[in-house]
């Protein structure tokens, strides 16, 4: 068979998740021995194809058992990165064989930081490490101040105020009015805690992604002529639109995200250096609370990050990156070690702590957030970073 044929059909095969591990060291030496580099431009196309692709279920044990085979080799990565080059193909950066694990899903993540020698590998998991990944669930505080833990009900309707009725349907809060019984406002607020997400359709339809300890506050109907919430933490925003009724998210005292109709991401944790507001489609008015009142409009794909003091627009904004966290992800694109640490302490509901002098490293890739915790971090230690996980969730970052 034709050297180009024999590999595109053991790409195919790979793709389907039916290649034998004898194809897989075929399609290595295919690569390996052609001195062009024609075939392996053509598994970086092929491999830049298929990455956002959904792919067949997988046998998780094989794959990690060749992941730990193929991945081992020193030879199969190329040199070490030593600064940005704009945007990279998956094999320049991670090296070929490790990106082809990496499409297989086999619960492997790679990464790279700017000064180690070749990227980590996420190995078999570490029992000391076993710590379950976030799930669907929130508290909802309703406007007598009562309680109510939304993944410990049932589908159905969870509560009744001023007219509205409250449904719980497959993880998903519903609010759907009917007539006010008083014209008093009255709030709710739905809070996920750490290791927990949600989902809520406001009374005006309006859809909002609640990601790991954030809370959003509203009322029950939205009778003025504003539909105002209150944001702390990030979420997603579908908002239904309203021309006569603009839609605002108050954030943090600090900023104004005014809409009449569009899907927006607003990430406000107070850990994190900036609010940053990303536009996806529509148009969206973003404005200082402060005595300046400084204003700016975002087109889709503009971000805007803003201090209590300043913004700053940013055209040509990392999108995906942004909403990663919505469809499933998280997007390490160039994010440093701190960085990453807050968002996995959000999302795994840990303590993290630093002890002696961590590396400022940077990491790119792209991972699901269904894995668990050891998944994650036994690869994260062949960068120059180890870890100590203690009681209480107490993780312990260190050199």
């Amino acid at each position: 068979m034709e050297h180009s044929t024999r590999l595109q059909y053991l790409m195919e095969r790979l793709t389907a998740h039916t290649a034998t591990e004898e194809e897989l060291d075929e399609l290595i030496g295919l690569v390996d021995n052609d001195t062009t580099s024609g075939s392996i431009d053509e598994v970086d196309a092929w491999l830049e194809a298929q990455h956002t692709q959904q792919l067949p279920v997988y046998d998780a044990a094989r794959w990690r058992k060749v992941a730990d085979d193929i991945l081992g080799s020193d030879k199969l990565f190329p040199e070490p990165v030593t600064k940005s080059a704009g945007r990279v193909h998956i094999l320049h950066r991670w090296g070929w064989a490790a990106a082809i694990v990496l499409l297989l899903g086999a619960g492997t993540w790679l990464f790279r930081s700017y000064h180690q020698s070749k990227p980590a590998v996420m190995a078999i998991n570490s029992p000391q490490l076993d710590v379950d990944p976030g799930k669907n669930g929130a508290i909802l505080t309703l406007a007598d101040g009562s309680q109510l833990v939304l993944d410990s009900l049932g589908n159905g309707v969870v509560s009744r105020q001023n007219g509205t009725s409250i449904v719980l349907q497959s993880s998903t809060l519903q609010y759907s009015p009917g007539g006010a019984t008083n014209n008093a406002t009255e709030y709710n607020t739905i809070t996920t805690p750490k290791g927990r997400q949600f989902e809520v359709i406001l009374p005006d339809g309006t859809k909002v992604w609640l990601n790991a300890g954030s809370a959003l506050q509203f009322p029950v109907a939205f009778n003025g002529k504003e539909r105002e919430v209150q944001l702390n933490g990030e979420a997603f925003f579908e908002v239904a639109p309203r021309a006569a009724q603009p839609f605002k998210v108050k954030v943090r005292q600090q900023l104004s995200v005014e809409v009449l109709g569009t899907s927006f991401n607003v990430n406000a944790y107070t850990n994190e250096r900036h609010i940053a507001t990303t536009l996806i489609e529509g148009a969206v008015r973003v404005s200082l609370t402060n005595e300046s009142g400084r204003t700016l409009v975002l087109k889709p794909g503009q971000q805007v990050q803003a201090t209590a003091e300043s913004m700053e627009m940013i055209s040509g904004a990392a999108v995906e990156k942004a909403i990663a966290w919505k469809n499933g992800l998280f997007n390490f694109e160039g994010v440093g070690l701190r960085e990453m640490m807050r968002q996995l302490e959000r999302w795994y509901n840990l303590e993290v702590v630093y002890e002696g002098n961590v590396p400022d490293v940077k990491f790119f890739g792209e991972m699901s957030r269904s894995l668990k915790l050891a998944d994650i971090l036994t690869g994260l230690e062949r960068s120059d970073v180890h870890f100590r996980l203690e009681a209480g969730r107490r993780l312990v970052v260190m050199p």
